[in-house]
């Protein structure tokens, strides 16, 4: 595990390591069908799988950003030493079939390529997680083994590479996941779940009331809300929380991180924390290679 540079006030940073065209293509805006995702619909959706005692499990999440390179929490990367993080798994959709497919209403079907797990090459942690207090500074990449080749089931999502993105204040965000965490998988299927900005004042509030002993940053970390039990508890951590925005045209940006901390799931007023990726772009950058 590498710890992540700092990137200096006067260093030239490679913009080009991110897309900003191909990236994020979204199909639909608006979650029409409930909760359930359609196969193709996020696919930069990862999954982070691990090794304990020679069993593979996974329990955590991350995007795909470009075609070497995995964003997820830092608290997804370090883990107890019994328990390694060994592999990314991209074009996931449903974990119970070998091969995903969309079946239209005419009978006719659209399948994806299976799912294919890669090897991490290198995993480059934030110097100052949880520091000065804890959960600040979520966030991590992981450099995959080999380049990837995209597909219509595995595409990066569009980082907020661009000014006036990173200055969007949205009212709303989606969270797609498994609902992986270090406890639990909770679906075989992708779902998706829509979630309302919490100003961290109010949020750091929500915490206060409910006991939750964990100090936010405006510059660092974000809140949301789903409505009811149940939304908190879709995304993956360390997975992403976007929206679709106009860079370009329509594409589905990455503002969020799921965070660890408050098992905020199944808490009906606790907003989930994420890590606030805008604040974060040049150490992104600073930290990626070709």
């Amino acid at each position: 595990m590498v710890t992540g540079v700092e990137p200096d006030a006067g260093a030239t940073l490679n913009w080009n390591l991110l897309p900003t065209r191909n990236c994020g293509t979204i199909t639909v805006n608006r979650i029409a069908h409930g909760n359930t995702t359609r196969v193709f619909e996020y696919p930069w959706m990862v999954l982070l799988r691990y090794e304990s005692n020679s069993v593979l499990s996974d329990r955590c999440g991350g995007s795909l950003i470009n075609n070497r390179y995995v964003l997820t929490a830092a608290h997804c990367v370090r883990t107890s030493s019994s328990i390694r993080l060994v592999k990314v798994r991209l074009g996931e959709h449903d974990k119970r079939q070998q091969i995903d497919c969309h079946v239209y209403s005419d009978g006719e079907k659209d399948c994806a390529d299976p799912a294919v797990d890669v090897d991490i090459e290198s995993m480059i942690v934030h110097k100052d997680y949880n520091r000065p207090i804890k959960f600040r500074h979520d966030i991590a990449l992981l450099r995959m083994a080999q380049e990837v080749e995209f597909s219509d089931s595995v595409k990066p999502i569009c980082l907020p590479v661009n000014e006036d993105v990173r200055r969007k204040v949205l009212p709303k965000y989606i969270i797609t996941g498994w609902g992986t965490t270090e406890q639990q998988s909770l679906s075989d299927l992708l779902l998706q779940a829509i979630v309302n900005h919490v100003p961290v004042p109010e949020c750091q509030q929500k915490m206060n009331e409910n006991f939750l002993y964990v100090t936010l940053a405006d510059e660092w970390q974000m809140c949301a809300a789903g409505e009811g039990l149940v939304d908190s508890c879709q995304g993956d951590s360390g997975g992403p929380l976007g929206f679709s925005v106009d860079v370009a045209g329509a594409k589905f940006v990455q503002f969020g991180i799921v965070s660890a901390g408050v098992r905020s799931c199944g808490k009906e007023s606790v907003p989930g924390i994420y890590t606030r990726v805008t604040s974060y772009m040049n150490w992104i950058v600073a930290n990626m290679k070709p």
